[in-house]
């Protein structure tokens, strides 16, 4: 009897010590999920993540130009060219950058493509910068509230439509252009996340530099191409790359060359919310706006089959409370079995006990020095 009592209390105090580890996972999660909602894009060491006028220009160590781009670009960003070659940045000296090579990037890993795209689903698009525009075309780079790049989502969300997928285009303006749109657009990402759970959210956006770079041909037509932009300071960065990856390996089997290649700056650009969210700069100002219409209706094609490769599951916010739940409830039952096999030292003497706690009665185990048991 008093071995009985002991082991209970043991359980409570165990359940007790879980309980509270599990209360203290759920409060840090909470209080992290509260800071990243309300922090700001000012606060970040990125500061503004996207330049207000001009671009840079990214050069190999011998002055060859790899790349322009409007983001801000720092020490330690990383740039996979089309062939998948990869160069990290190593020094920003005025609007120039310089990047060294470091390789050609291993091949993603072999995970099996299904036999059909997905075709059913929705699909997220959304505007961070939603000044955005194109001067042929749109006549100025920026028309707040409704820019020429809203055109160009809805020419994603219409190819998307033609494949099957249901596209989700939010025209929610974010405006002004300025440090603090990113913290704007979160809010409209969890909307979109919460309410809609997409297979996959793109924030559409276009670039700055001189037009040519951003141009190519494809079915007889000029199109503009499109840059890929992962947040490398995201924990969900590495699921969020290898979405990437597949996105521009998919699109340029088809379209070589349409997507220019994956620039990993140091920011979250919100991609810490979903594991399959990315930011598409489509064309430049300086790009005609039809163009980068056509560029996204050739993206949208291929989106279906890069879904069937990374799986169907819908989209939802990180940081749940139902998954931190879920895994206390683990815990908890782990840690009362680990508990119960140490202190009855073998599974029938467990079983008998887990029984007699339930009244089910059972065989009676007499504890002692031979461990021998008699029938109840």
């Amino acid at each position: 009897m008093k071995r009985n009592v002991r082991v209970l209390w043991g359980v409570v105090a165990i359940l007790v010590i879980l309980g509270l580890v599990g209360f203290g996972h759920y409060i840090i999660t909470y209080v992290t999920a509260i800071w990243t909602q309300g922090k700001s894009a000012s606060d970040s060491p990125t500061g503004a993540w996207e330049r207000d006028d001009g671009h840079f220009t990214v050069k190999d160590p011998d002055g060859n130009i790899l790349f322009y781009t409007g983001h801000h670009l720092f020490e330690g960003d990383e740039y996979i060219d089309e062939n998948d070659v990869r160069w990290v940045i190593q020094r920003v000296e005025g609007d120039t950058a310089t990047a060294v090579s470091q390789g050609k990037m291993e091949a993603l890993p072999d995970i099996g493509i299904a036999a059909a795209p997905v075709t059913t689903g929705k699909v997220a698009i959304y505007h961070t910068h939603s000044d955005e525009s194109y001067i042929p075309g749109d006549g100025t780079d920026a028309i707040p509230g409704s820019g020429g790049i809203m055109k160009v989502g809805s020419s994603l969300a219409d190819a998307l439509r033609r494949t099957g997928l249901v596209p989700r285009h939010d025209t929610t303006s974010h405006d002004p252009h300025d440090a603090r749109a990113y913290d704007r657009s979160r809010r409209t990402a969890q909307r979109l996340l919460r309410i809609e759970r997409p297979l996959a959210m793109f924030d559409v956006h276009r670039d700055a530099g001189p037009p040519e770079p951003y141009l190519t041909e494809k079915r007889g037509e000029i199109v503009a191409r499109a840059m890929i932009v992962v947040g490398r300071q995201n924990p969900k960065m590495q699921a969020n790359l290898e979405f990437a990856r597949r996105l521009k390996e998919a699109v340029n089997s088809k379209y070589p060359g349409l997507i220019k290649g994956i620039l990993m700056g140091k920011a979250d650009f919100n991609q810490d919310l979903f594991e399959r969210s990315l930011l598409l700069e489509v064309g430049t100002e300086k790009t005609p706006r039809d163009a980068a219409e056509r560029g996204a209706r050739l993206i949208a094609e291929v989106v279906p089959s890069v879904l069937s490769a990374t799986g169907p599951a819908a989209g939802r916010e990180s940081g749940g409370a139902g998954r931190t739940i879920a895994w206390l409830v683990g815990v908890v039952v782990a840690g009362v079995f680990i508990y119960l096999w140490v202190s009855t030292g073998s599974w029938e003497e467990m079983k008998a006990k887990i029984l007699g706690w339930f009244g089910t009665g059972g065989v009676k185990i007499r504890g002692g020095r031979g461990g021998e048991g008699e029938g109840s």
